[in-house]
């Protein structure tokens, strides 16, 4: 029997990419996977199109409101814990699946226990702005096994995972930055693998232009030197 696959997918205020992302997930082939959407409060037209896509398909479709303040970290959890699925597949709300067998084809892997989780990177169109073709040119993977020995980050834009090993590791942390990584890290860290397949890169709209590049970055910044000063107050 096929393990179920919930499909995580957070937003917020993501109208302009969420239709490419939603469309993509609900053609999936897989027999057995659920949506879940994370929604911190949009005030664009996220929701409308999100209430669109529920009513016409009988694909299980859930839109989970949370506070408009709440971190990636708890989002996460959040969706991980109303999940009734074995495999978690987190999916950033700015990324398109390639094909309609990405689920089944990412999922193949995990048939062996050792694995913890399957990962892609994100591939470009030719129309992408050339910062975005930058972006996705500036990293691969080293290895198609990433493992404590052979360790190089790996996040959640594009990842199926074992809940339960989540779960065993303590959960996803209440945090606005590298929640993902750190997860994964003390996965690896407890024995197992993850296995990257380029074959299945997705398209990942994470910028449009080269200004908003920029405000990304800022944010992004922001993001860390808050985190920082959190983790000191605590210790």
């Amino acid at each position: 029997m096929i393990p179920k696959i919930s499909v995580i997918v957070l937003t917020k205020n993501s109208q302009k990419y969420i239709q490419l992302c939603i469309g993509s997930i609900l053609k999936q082939t897989y027999s057995d996977f659920e949506i879940i959407v994370v929604d911190a409060q949009s005030k664009d037209e996220t929701i409308s199109i999100l209430e669109g896509y529920k009513t016409k398909t009988n694909i299980p479709f859930r839109i989970e409101a949370v506070p408009s303040d709440t971190s990636i970290g708890k989002a996460r959890q959040i969706g991980l814990e109303i999940s009734k699925g074995e495999i978690l597949a987190f999916i950033d709300s700015d990324v398109e699946l390639p094909h309609e067998n990405w689920l089944k084809n990412m999922s193949k892997p995990l048939q062996d226990e050792t694995v913890a989780g399957v990962q892609t990177l994100a591939k470009c169109k030719d129309t992408d702005p050339a910062i975005l073709k930058r972006i996705h040119s500036s990293f691969e993977y080293k290895n198609s096994v990433i493992d404590i020995d052979h360790y190089e980050i790996v996040g959640t834009s594009h990842l199926l995972i074992r809940k339960e090993l989540i779960e065993r590791v303590g959960g996803i942390r209440d945090i606005c930055s590298s929640e993902d990584l750190e997860v994964t890290k003390k996965i690896m860290q407890s024995g197992y693998k993850f296995i990257y397949l380029p074959t299945e890169k997705c398209y990942h709209y994470h910028v449009d232009g080269y200004w908003h590049y920029i405000k990304k970055e800022i944010r992004n910044k922001k993001l860390a030197i808050r985190r920082i000063f959190l983790e000191r107050e605590k210790n």
